[in-house]
C-alpha cells in the first residue's frame, strides 16, 4: 500500500513537472502560438519573469472546478447573448469551456490574474505557500480584435445544444452526428468556443481548428461543416467568383484583425470572394453595430454595395454596379438609410419552420421597406438573368425567374375572377418563385398591404409623380390577374389579344405588329419593362434597380408617348412596331390601309397624323391590366366625365390637350361588344346610352 502511495504521489509529481516545469511537452504546439505568455516567447503580451507556459491556464492543485485545473480568475461579469430572428437555438449565459476563454478575452480581468500561484520554479520546489495574484508584465486586460466584450450579440453563438432536433428544426444544419471530429461540441453536447479554435496549436490561422480554404481554394469549410446553405455549393456566384478588388480604397473584403484571407493589395492570391467564403459576409467575431446573421456593414443593402459598387471585376460582368441604378433619378431607395433594420427574416410556424422568409408584417405601412436580399438569396444566386427582348430575333421571352432570383421566396394567388380584388387570404407562400411576378407581387399586391385587416389606410394614397398630376398606388395582383379581359403576360398565362381580326368576312393577322420576337402566345417579365436602360448597351444591370425614367422603366413613359417625337425611343416602341402604330411612315397610305381598323382605316395611325394623339387617349396609363379588351379605357376627362375610369388609368386630367380636350371613348358609349377592326366614327364622336365605367 505504502508503495502504491509512493508511486502515485511520483506519478502526480511526474505530471506537475511535465505540466508546469517542462514547457507543457503535452501540448508542445502552443510555445509558438500567442497563447504562450511566458517571458521566453516573442509575443509583445509576456510576463516579465515567469517562464511556465501553461501556468496562465492551468495549475496541478486547488484550481477551480469550472474546468480542466483551471488557474485563471474567471469573470463575473452578465453577458449579453447573440439573438436573431432566424435562430431557434436559446444561448444564455456562457458555459462550460466558453466561460475559460471569456476569462481573458471579455476584456474585463488581466490576462495574468491567476486563482493559484504556485511556488517559485527553482529546484523545482513545490513545497512553497500558494497565493493569488498577477503575473507581472500580464496587468493589463486583452484589447484589440481579442476583447469580445461581454457584448456577444456581435459574436457567433455559443453555448447552446446542438443535436439532431435543432439541426431538424432549420434544414440549414447538417446533422451533428456526423461532425467530423475537427469541429467539436463539448459533453453536454454544447457550441462552445472550443468548437471552432483549439486553444493550444495555431497550426492554422486564428487558432482554427480546420485550414481557412479546402483543397478546391474555396473559403470557410469549417462554417460548412455545420452549416448547409441551399443552393451554396453548386453554381453559386458569391462562393465561386473569383473577382477582384480595384485596389482603390478599402479591400471590401478585409477587415483588419478578423479575416484571415483578403490580402491587402489588389489582385492578391486571396483576394477573392472564393477564398473569402462566409466570410464575404459575416463576421464571426466583433461583427460591426451588432448586426443579427453577424453581417458585416449595415447588414442590409450597404453590405452588397460593398462589391456590387463597381469596385471589383469578374472579367467585363456589368452586373456588379448595382450602385450606379440605386443611385439613379428613381430607384427602388435599398439605399435609404431609413430602411436600415427593417428587413427581418424569420422562420415559419410548426409545419414550415425551415423556411426563412421576410416578416410579411414588415412590408407595409411604417416597416415598408426594400433591401437587397428581399428580392436576392446571397446564398443560393447563381450566373445570368432573363433575356432581354433584344437579344435575339425569334422569341426568347420568357415569364420565368431568372437565376440571380434562385430560392427566393415568394406568393402566388388564387386569381379570382375578372377585376375583382386579389386580397392577401388570396395569396399562399411559395419557397421558391418559380416566376418573376411571384416576387413582386408580395410587395405590389395587397398581399402586403393586407387591406381586409388593416383598412385602406394601411396603403399609402399616392407616390410623387414627375408629371402632371399624382399617382396612385394601385393592387398590381388585381391588375395582372389573367382572368381580366386583358393584361400584359406576366403570369402563367399568355395574353388575352390574338392579334387577329375579321373585317367584312376576311381575317386579317397583324402578329407581325409585335416586335423583338414576342407573338401572341409569348409571356414576359416585369424587368422587360422595368429595368436600368443601360442594360439595353451592355453596361448596366438588368432588373429594377434604378431609372432616370419613372417608374424605373428602361424607356420612357408618359403622357407623350406616342405622340411625334416618340416614336424612337419610348416604352410601348420596343414592342410594337411604330410603323402600324403611329403615323411615323408620314404617308397617308399608312393610316388608309386594310385590315388594321374598320376595313378602310388604320384608326392608330389616323389619330396619331390628326390629332398627334398619345397612347394614353384611348389605353390606360397603367398598362398591367384592364377590366376591359386591349387595356382601353372609357370616359374624357375625370373631372368632367362622372362615368369615366378613374385615375391612374385615365390619364386624360394629365394630358395636354391638343387643340380640344374631346379625345378618347365617352363613357357613354359601351363598345365591348363591337369587334376589333370594326369601329365606325360614331362610337367615339356622338352621343348615346352606353354602360357606366366605375371601377
Amino acid at each position: 500500500m505504502k508503495m502504491q502511495f509512493c508511486s502515485k504521489s511520483w506519478l502526480q509529481l511526474l505530471a506537475a513537472l511535465l505540466l508546469l516545469g517542462f514547457g507543457c511537452l503535452l501540448e508542445a504546439g502552443i510555445a509558438t502560438t500567442k497563447h504562450n505568455l511566458s517571458s521566453t516567447s516573442g509575443n509583445t503580451r509576456r510576463a516579465t519573469t515567469e517562464q511556465r507556459m501553461c501556468l496562465m491556464c492551468h495549475a496541478p492543485h486547488s484550481t477551480n472546478p469550472a474546468g480542466p485545473l483551471w488557474n485563471h480568475q474567471l469573470s463575473g461579469a452578465t453577458y449579453t447573448p447573440y439573438s436573431s430572428t432566424t435562430l431557434n437555438a436559446a444561448p444564455g449565459q456562457p458555459t462550460g469551456a466558453s466561460k475559460l476563454c471569456l476569462a481573458c478575452h471579455d476584456g474585463t480581468i488581466a490576462v495574468g490574474a491567476l486563482l493559484n500561484m504556485p511556488g517559485a520554479i527553482q529546484g523545482y520546489s513545490f513545497g512553497s505557500p500558494y497565493y493569488g495574484g498577477i503575473i507581472p508584465g500580464l496587468e493589463n486586460t486583452i484589447t484589440g480584435a481579442a476583447n469580445l466584450g461581454v457584448d456577444l450579440r456581435d459574436d457567433h453563438p455559443i453555448s447552446f445544444v446542438f443535436d439532431a432536433a435543432l439541426a431538424g428544426y432549420s434544414l440549414e444544419f447538417n446533422d451533428p452526428a456526423g461532425l467530423t471530429n475537427k469541429v467539436r461540441l463539448d459533453g453536454n453536447g454544447e457550441v462552445q468556443c472550443t468548437s471552432c479554435h483549439d486553444p493550444h496549436t495555431d497550426a492554422f490561422p486564428k487558432f482554427l481548428r480546420m485550414g481557412f480554404t479546402d483543397a478546391g481554394g474555396y473559403g470557410s469549410p469549417i462554417c460548412r461543416e455545420c452549416h448547409n446553405k441551399a443552393g451554396w455549393e453548386v453554381g453559386n456566384k458569391h462562393r465561386d467568383s473569383l473577382a477582384e478588388w480595384d485596389g482603390l480604397g478599402d479591400n471590401p473584403w478585409h477587415i483588419d484583425g478578423q479575416n484571415v484571407a483578403g490580402d491587402q493589395i489588389a489582385g492578391g492570391s486571396n483576394s477573392t470572394p472564393r477564398a473569402n467564403g462566409c466570410e464575404n459576409c459575416h463576421q464571426p467575431h466583433n461583427n460591426p453595430n451588432f448586426n443579427e446573421r453577424l453581417l458585416k456593414s449595415d447588414g442590409e443593402s450597404r453590405l452588397c454595395i460593398t462589391c456590387h459598387n463597381g469596385s471589383v471585376s469578374d472579367g467585363a460582368d456589368p452586373t456588379f454596379d448595382i450602385e450606379s441604378s440605386l443611385n439613379k433619378l428613381y430607384p427602388h431607395p435599398a439605399l435609404d438609410t431609413a430602411y436600415d433594420g427593417l428587413h427581418r427574416p424569420k422562420r415559419g410556424g410548426v409545419t414550415d419552420s425551415y423556411k426563412v422568409r421576410e416578416d410579411s408584417n414588415n412590408l407595409a405601412g411604417a416597416t415598408r421597406h426594400v433591401e437587397c436580399q428581399d428580392c436576392h438569396n446571397p446564398h443560393a444566386v447563381q450566373p445570368g438573368v432573363s433575356p432581354n427582348p433584344e437579344d435575339s430575333a425569334t422569341d426568347n421571352t420568357t415569364h420565368l425567374a431568372s437565376n440571380v432570383l434562385k430560392r427566393v421566396w415568394g406568393v402566388a394567388p388564387s386569381w379570382p375572377g375578372a377585376w375583382s380584388d386579389v386580397l392577401r387570404s388570396a395569396y399562399s407562400e411559395v419557397d421558391e418563385v418559380l416566376y418573376q411576378y411571384q416576387l413582386c407581387l408580395k410587395c405590389h399586391s395587397d398581399y402586403a398591404f393586407d387591406t381586409l385587416t388593416n383598412g385602406t389606410t394601411n396603403i399609402p394614397s399616392s407616390y410623387a409623380y414627375p408629371g402632371l398630376g399624382t399617382y396612385t398606388l394601385t393592387d398590381q395582383g388585381k391588375e395582372f390577374n389573367p382572368n381580366n379581359p386583358s393584361y400584359h403576360p406576366v403570369t402563367e398565362f399568355a395574353g388575352k389579344n390574338d392579334f387577329k381580326m375579321t373585317v367584312g368576312g376576311t381575317l386579317y393577322d397583324y402578329s407581325s405588329s409585335l416586335l423583338k420576337g414576342f407573338t401572341a402566345t409569348s409571356t414576359m417579365t416585369c424587368a422587360d419593362c422595368h429595368s436600368d436602360p443601360d442594360t439595353l448597351t451592355g453596361t448596366g444591370p438588368k432588373g429594377p434597380h434604378g431609372s432616370d425614367n419613372w417608374p424605373i422603366l428602361i424607356a420612357p413613359y408618359d403622357e407623350t408617348t406616342g405622340q411625334s417625337g416618340t416614336w424612337n425611343t419610348d416604352l410601348c416602341f420596343r414592342c410594337h412596331d411604330k410603323n402600324v402604330y403611329t403615323y411615323a411612315l408620314g404617308t397617308t397610305t399608312q393610316w388608309t390601309r386594310t385590315g388594321y381598323s374598320n376595313g378602310s382605316r388604320n384608326l392608330h395611325a389616323f389619330h396619331n397624323a390628326r390629332r398627334n394623339a398619345p397612347c394614353m387617349t384611348c389605353h390606360s396609363a397603367l398598362p398591367h391590366g384592364m377590366r376591359r379588351r386591349a387595356l382601353l379605357i372609357y370616359g374624357r376627362r375625370p373631372s368632367t366625365d362622372a362615368g369615366a375610369d378613374p385615375e391612374p388609368y385615365n390619364a386624360q386630367t394629365r394630358r395636354a390637350a391638343t387643340g380640344t380636350d374631346n379625345w378618347g371613348i365617352p363613357s357613354a358609349r359601351d363598345v365591348d361588344s363591337v369587334a376589333s377592326g370594326n369601329w365606325f366614327r360614331s362610337y367615339c364622336h356622338s352621343t348615346g346610352v352606353g354602360v357606366g365605367c366605375g371601377m
